[in-house]
């Protein structure tokens, strides 16, 4: 039997973490990629610039090495420049899409001969890939497209015969974390909220136990989907 071994892309996000933090112990094996890297918690970990064309040759020369194959990737890598039409410059369009997409595809790529026979990938899209949102200009678009980009990787690996991979989008609203938590409870969270029918902001647990789902083989026949948690929020 295969080790349960886990890839993070984006391995010091907020989401990340806390996933770690509930269900770690579940695996044998974490491995992490991020760009500045700073963790301990994990097994082993590669930092690379996404940015850069040679970060992808780098992942599969360290994936080779590992001497391991993974059993669920978990993709929460993320940049937000938070720019409008006006604002926006094409340096911070190609820096939002180099990490927020290309970084998935061509990991993903360098990753496919170190998958196991059954593996499971969750990309995390958002909210603002499905509404649209002010100064979100370069990161909607982008988050769109990752959506997107499920299904089209749902199609191409329904074609390997050796293997089943399974894509699913998760696609949180607000999430309250350390970063942000001050911001929400302030005005502006107050305005945030009358925009969300339960009047609720997300927390990082329901992330997690959503990503538990997709992640296990309670899933299994989700393929391609971008499951959304906003208590309401892109419904209206």
């Amino acid at each position: 039997m295969s080790d349960k071994n886990l890839l993070l892309i984006g391995s010091e996000s907020h989401i990340s973490k806390d996933y770690i933090d509930r269900y770690g112990k579940e695996y044998d094996n974490i491995i992490g990629i991020d760009f500045p890297l700073k963790s301990t918690y994990l097994s082993s970990y590669i930092s690379v610039d996404f940015q850069q064309e040679e970060a992808f040759s780098d992942i599969e020369k360290y994936f080779d090495s590992l001497s391991l194959s993974f059993s669920q990737i978990l993709f929460s890598s993320g940049i937000n420049f938070m720019n409008n039409i006006f604002t926006s410059t094409i340096d911070d369009w190609d820096t939002t899409f180099n990490v927020n997409i290309r970084s998935i595809v061509f990991t993903l790529k360098a990753a496919l001969n170190y998958m196991q026979k059954e593996t499971a990938i969750v990309l995390i899209a958002s909210q603002n890939g499905i509404v649209g949102h002010e100064d979100r200009i370069d990161y909607g678009p982008s988050k769109s497209s990752l959506i997107q980009l499920a299904k089209n990787l749902t199609v191409d690996y329904a074609k390997l015969k050796d293997k089943d991979i399974r894509v699913n989008c998760l696609s949180p609203s607000y999430i309250v974390n350390d970063s942000n938590r001050e911001l929400l409870n302030s005005y502006i969270g107050e305005k945030l909220l009358l925009k969300i029918p339960y009047k609720k902001f997300v927390n990082l647990q329901e992330v997690s136990y959503a990503l538990e789902f997709l992640l296990g083989y309670k899933s299994k026949a989700i393929r391609g989907q971008n499951i959304i948690i906003d208590y309401g929020y892109t419904v209206i």
